[in-house]
């Protein structure tokens, strides 16, 4: 029983040196390599659609810096008028943006405040609220391959979450090195899990 369950411990902790290359590998944009194919040994049975994430990412990667950088580079362009706006609209959104009154809790609702939230929203890592400030931007038509792309980043880290959790946690679909189920529970389990 002992030696069962030193295996199964084994495994887990394989499966987690795995995930956690795998992060990193495509954190840095590289490819995964041999990494695929123990994602897929390990980890296919359990979340597919994880794995299937994780390994399309790898062929188009999308880091935090590049994110950034497109972020960046699309600024002037989101603060400026939408396309298509004529001179009445600009000479409103002018004026409105003249006299702003708010509650001093509130969020500042100028373009440039906007663009720098989202820019400290994605250096903490926090895509999905730098993606709602980006759409809130009056150019935010322009930036829509920007969102998906952010989008896309924000799916590989939650596909790594769940990767990363089925290794510590997954009591019966996890493969080890050799595709053999691991059947041993997860000592950080509760118990009766």
């Amino acid at each position: 029983m002992q030696s069962q369950a030193a295996s199964g411990n084994a495994a887990r902790a394989e499966g987690l040196l795995i995930a956690y290359a795998a992060r990193r590998t495509l954190d840095r944009g590289a490819p995964l390599g041999y990494l695929e194919d123990q994602l897929r040994l390990r980890f296919a049975d359990a979340q597919p659609n994880a794995v299937e994430t994780l390994i399309a990412a790898a062929h188009a990667p999308v880091t935090l810096d590049s994110l950034y950088a497109q972020l960046e580079a699309l600024g002037p362009r989101l603060a400026g008028a939408p396309a298509g706006e004529g001179s009445w609209g600009r000479v409103k959104r002018e004026l409105a943006g003249l006299f702003v009154i708010r509650q001093q809790s509130g969020a500042s609702v100028r373009a440039e405040d906007r663009i720098a939230s989202a820019k400290l929203l994605l250096t903490a890592g926090k895509t999905s609220e730098a993606v709602a400030e980006v759409e809130r931007l009056p150019g935010a038509a322009i930036a829509q391959p920007w969102i998906a792309s952010a989008r896309r980043y924000d799916a590989v880290q939650r596909a790594l979450d769940l990767i990363e959790t089925t290794a510590m946690l997954d009591p019966h679909r996890l493969n080890d090195g050799a595709g053999t189920s691991v059947n041993q529970p997860s000592p950080l389990a509760p118990p009766g899990a």
